[in-house]
């Protein structure tokens, strides 16, 4: 329901309240003063309101829920996405103020009391690749398992469902389940599928952090941290094969590597100082 007081209350829904005609009152001196200054922008492109109401209908919102929080009739949302006739093209040009109100709109700001779910889902998988079944963190919420495994589908979570997660990981996290009667076939069946899926366990999570964060990519940082570890390898060999005086050239075909590239590290290692790679060769 629109809030009393707003344009939407006083302008499209006609309140007769005196907070919402003031406030049609007031859009109005503002419209008046933005034409006598020739700043009046009275419709902009309504593609951008366009693909933001097809994002918040993909994450699971109708157009009639989504027109409820914009305060208008749904045909005005709907008519921006498509056509609601032969007769009755797709709006290609809205009013600034729709469109702001349409690009305010979140997943969060229309479920209150929701929060991402990528820290649950984060903690469930960490469990399981420790070998917890869901049943058990299930047990240990009080739920079934066909719910823990709805939430790892899900782009929001209830505060309270977050927050059992998280109490049955911090009581698990540091458990070893072959100690507390999970079956040995169970745990490695587990450990196996987490590291099949790529799924993190809670020592992972420990050394990164930011395991609440949906915009955290595990994958990258492993694949950087990767990068990082082989360079460490190559380097530790290449030192190794130095110190029974091979020179770049052996070492290089022994590395299979460009000799270029060993002569360089060479260096480095008898400097100890590591050149600038971002310098021209």
């Amino acid at each position: 329901m629109t809030a009393h007081g707003t344009l939407s209350c006083g302008k499209y829904r006609k309140c007769p309240r005196p907070e919402c005609r003031e406030a049609a009152r007031a859009y109005r001196r503002l419209t008046y003063r933005k034409q006598g200054y020739g700043t009046w922008q009275p419709l902009v492109d309504a593609e951008p309101a366009r693909q933001h109401l097809l994002a918040l209908n993909a994450a699971g919102f109708s157009y009639q829920v989504i027109a409820e929080h914009l305060g208008r009739y749904t045909a005005a949302v709907t008519g921006i996405v498509y056509e609601l006739s032969p007769n009755k093209q797709r709006k290609r040009r809205i009013r600034p103020e729709f469109e702001a109100a349409i690009l305010a709109l979140t997943p969060e700001s229309m479920t209150p009391g929701m929060l991402p779910a990528a820290g649950s889902v984060r903690r469930v998988r960490a469990l399981n690749a420790m070998g917890w079944p869901t049943r058990v963190i299930a047990d240990h919420m009080g739920t079934v398992p066909a719910r823990i495994r709805s939430v790892t589908a899900q782009r929001l979570v209830t505060r309270a469902t977050a927050q059992g997660i998280s109490n049955c990981y911090q009581a698990l996290h540091r458990l070893n389940p072959l100690e507390h009667g999970i079956a040995p076939g169970t745990v490695l069946k587990l450990t196996r599928m987490a590291a099949r899926k790529g799924w993190r366990d809670p020592l992972w999570w420990e050394d990164m952090g930011h395991i609440d964060d949906p915009e955290f990519d595990p994958a990258s940082v492993e694949q950087e941290l990767g990068r990082n570890e082989e360079a460490a390898v190559r380097r530790g060999e290449i030192e190794h094969l130095m110190s029974y005086g091979f020179d770049h050239e052996n070492i290089a075909a022994r590395m299979n590597m460009h000799p270029t590239t060993v002569r360089n590290i060479m260096n480095e290692l008898r400097t100890g100082k590591r050149r600038d790679r971002g310098a021209a060769a």
